[in-house]
């Protein structure tokens, strides 16, 4: 009797038995075995079924921009850890530090992943805003040129809206910003969205007119809200209440569409539960012992549920986002801990990483595979490094 193993040719059965089910670092010494499983390992097919595997499950991945102000000048950095895919409430997780760069210059924000991609962001939105793409597994970087804005002299901040997206036509990745400026004579928003979009195929920005009202509010999402092309985020219109507003890296055009029945004067935010969307809010965040969060889920096409409300007993804290199905994390604000709440056992556990010394900054919990997806152009330079992005650029 022939097993399946046996019917597959000898290729077919090295690379979905064996290679695919591999780590990325071993993956990238294997490419210098011979040719055939270079180009194999290259191959947009591999890469794409490395990726999709079942045995590569996401794992959650922090990352932490902090100040240490004991040193003189104080020390920026930006750590990350990885942990397991599986939390049990109630024991401290095993965490791997897997990143750490020092004297980071400007930093603002992660973002993604998108297909194991991430995105860094750097500078003050007004005039010099910089980004950089990031493959952790692979340690590629690839800076993004600067975007510019016909911006006038009065102008001063108010609002900006980045997100990153996959045009599966085009095999595109994208990025797309968005900017709302102050016009200080005046003292007034200025009636106007700006907006771009990156392509890295082209390496190039693009120059779009957003088809949304500039007194309206994306509200940042708790994580990466990108599913099949299309990013979301929780809306706040103006005098009205809540939406989902969209944006489809595709076509490049913005949609609208019902969203859950948060009240207008409730804050709120989208996020992923397990592989989903789902949204967050409350009336009085971030109160000691008393805030309490309801949690929405979208069912079908885009029919909402509040599925709980969650009551952590914790102390001063920022509500991050969530885990799987049923732990929401937080960062404590006055010791800097890490937390999750399991609901359903009624407990907190702690992360086990200790911030209490870089403790002003930013956390991004980072739902992440390991993805083999190039970004390099093709003739990089020393240049394009994370560290030099972080540290220089």
């Amino acid at each position: 009797m022939t097993t399946s193993i046996e019917s597959y040719s000898r290729e077919e059965a090295v690379t979905d038995i064996l290679l695919v089910r591999l780590p990325a670092k071993s993956l990238l010494r294997f490419k210098c075995v011979c040719a055939s499983w270079r180009d194999l390992i290259k191959s947009e097919s591999f890469i794409k079924k490395h990726y999709d595997c079942e045995s590569s499950r996401p794992r959650l991945w922090i990352c932490k921009f902090g100040v240490d102000y004991r040193p003189s000048p104080p020390l920026r950095a930006l750590t990350c850890f990885l942990l397991p895919d599986k939390l049990i409430t109630g024991i401290v997780p095993t965490s791997q530090r897997v990143y750490r760069c020092e004297d980071v210059d400007d930093f603002r924000g992660i973002y993604g992943p998108v297909n194991g991609l991430i995105l860094l962001m750097k500078g003050h939105f007004l005039c010099n805003v910089r980004f950089a793409w990031w493959n952790p597994a692979t340690k590629e970087c690839r800076i993004i040129p600067i975007v510019e804005f016909e911006l006038q002299r009065f102008f001063d901040e108010h609002d900006t809206v980045t997100a990153i997206g996959y045009d599966a036509v085009s095999k595109d990745y994208k990025l797309l910003s968005l900017r709302m400026y102050t016009n200080e004579e005046k003292r007034e928003t200025h009636p106007r969205t700006f907006g771009a979009v990156y392509s890295m195929n082209n390496d190039s920005w693009k120059h779009i007119e957003p088809n949304f009202h500039y007194n309206d509010t994306l509200c940042e999402s708790r994580g990466c809200t990108h599913i099949d092309g299309v990013y979301y985020w929780l809306c706040l219109i103006k005098g009205s209440g809540y939406v989902i507003s969209t944006f489809d890296f595709t076509t490049e055009m913005f949609g609208q569409m019902e969203g859950p029945a948060i009240p207008k004067n409730h804050w709120g935010t989208l996020m992923m539960r397990g592989g989903s969307l789902a949204a967050m809010s409350s009336n009085q965040m971030s109160q000691p012992e008393t805030s309490c969060y309801d949690i929405w889920a979208r069912i079908g096409e885009n029919n909402w549920i509040k599925i709980i409300t969650v009551n952590p007993p914790i102390g001063w804290h920022s509500p991050l986002g969530m885990w799987d199905y049923d732990k929401y994390i937080y960062e404590l604000n006055r010791t800097y801990n890490l937390v999750y709440y399991d609901p359903t056992a009624k407990q907190t556990t702690n992360f086990g990483l200790a911030f209490t010394e870089i403790g002003s900054g930013s956390v991004y919990p980072i739902s992440y595979k390991e993805s083999l997806v190039p970004i390099n152009r093709e003739n990089p330079t020393e240049e394009d490094t994370v560290e030099y992005f972080l540290i220089t650029f």
